[in-house]
Protein backbone atom coordinates (compact mmCIF):
# COMPACT_ATOMS: atom_id res chain seq x y z
CA UNK A 1 0.00 0.00 0.00
CA UNK A 2 2.79 2.41 0.80
CA UNK A 3 4.42 1.89 -2.61
CA UNK A 4 1.12 2.70 -4.35
CA UNK A 5 0.94 5.97 -2.43
CA UNK A 6 4.51 6.83 -3.41
CA UNK A 7 3.81 6.07 -7.09
CA UNK A 8 0.64 8.18 -7.05
CA UNK A 9 2.53 11.06 -5.39
CA UNK A 10 5.25 10.91 -8.05
CA UNK A 11 2.69 10.93 -10.86
CA UNK A 12 0.82 13.90 -9.38
CA UNK A 13 4.02 15.89 -8.77
CA UNK A 14 5.38 15.20 -12.26
CA UNK A 15 2.08 16.29 -13.83
CA UNK A 16 2.16 19.53 -11.82
CA UNK A 17 5.81 20.15 -12.71
CA UNK A 18 4.92 19.87 -16.39
CA UNK A 19 2.20 22.50 -16.00
CA UNK A 20 4.37 25.07 -14.18
CA UNK A 21 6.21 26.42 -17.28
CA UNK A 22 2.90 26.94 -19.07
CA UNK A 23 1.57 28.91 -16.09
CA UNK A 24 4.71 31.01 -15.92
CA UNK A 25 4.68 32.01 -19.60
CA UNK A 26 4.94 35.73 -20.27
CA UNK A 27 2.55 37.16 -22.84
CA UNK A 28 3.85 39.02 -25.89
CA UNK A 29 1.87 42.17 -26.68
CA UNK A 30 1.62 44.33 -29.81
CA UNK A 31 1.19 47.71 -28.10
CA UNK A 32 3.71 49.34 -25.78
CA UNK A 33 2.64 48.62 -22.18
CA UNK A 34 1.81 51.39 -19.72
CA UNK A 35 1.32 51.37 -15.98
CA UNK A 36 -2.43 51.55 -16.63
CA UNK A 37 -2.49 48.62 -19.09
CA UNK A 38 -0.25 46.29 -17.06
CA UNK A 39 -1.34 45.09 -13.61
CA UNK A 40 1.18 45.51 -10.78
CA UNK A 41 3.53 42.54 -10.45
CA UNK A 42 2.97 41.34 -14.03
CA UNK A 43 5.34 41.31 -17.01
CA UNK A 44 4.92 41.30 -20.78
CA UNK A 45 7.20 41.14 -23.81
CA UNK A 46 7.13 43.91 -26.42
CA UNK A 47 9.44 44.42 -29.40
CA UNK A 48 10.30 48.12 -29.11
CA UNK A 49 13.24 47.82 -31.51
CA UNK A 50 15.78 49.02 -28.92
CA UNK A 51 17.16 45.67 -27.77
CA UNK A 52 20.12 43.88 -29.39
CA UNK A 53 19.50 41.31 -32.12
CA UNK A 54 17.93 38.11 -30.76
CA UNK A 55 16.49 39.87 -27.72
CA UNK A 56 13.13 41.41 -26.89
CA UNK A 57 12.09 43.99 -24.30
CA UNK A 58 10.48 42.69 -21.12
CA UNK A 59 8.37 45.25 -19.29
CA UNK A 60 7.42 44.64 -15.65
CA UNK A 61 5.09 46.78 -13.55
CA UNK A 62 6.84 47.12 -10.19
CA UNK A 63 4.35 46.69 -7.36
CA UNK A 64 5.66 49.15 -4.80
CA UNK A 65 6.92 52.00 -6.98
CA UNK A 66 4.21 51.96 -9.63
CA UNK A 67 6.82 52.23 -12.40
CA UNK A 68 7.58 50.12 -15.45
CA UNK A 69 10.93 48.37 -15.48
CA UNK A 70 12.41 47.45 -18.87
CA UNK A 71 15.04 44.82 -19.53
CA UNK A 72 16.19 43.01 -22.67
CA UNK A 73 15.84 39.23 -22.58
CA UNK A 74 16.72 36.48 -25.04
CA UNK A 75 13.87 35.24 -27.21
CA UNK A 76 13.15 31.52 -26.94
Amino acid sequence: MRSIGVVISIVVLSAFAGAVPALAAIKTVTQRPTTQSLPAGHAVLFNDGQCPSGQIAKFMHKEKSGELKKSCVHMN
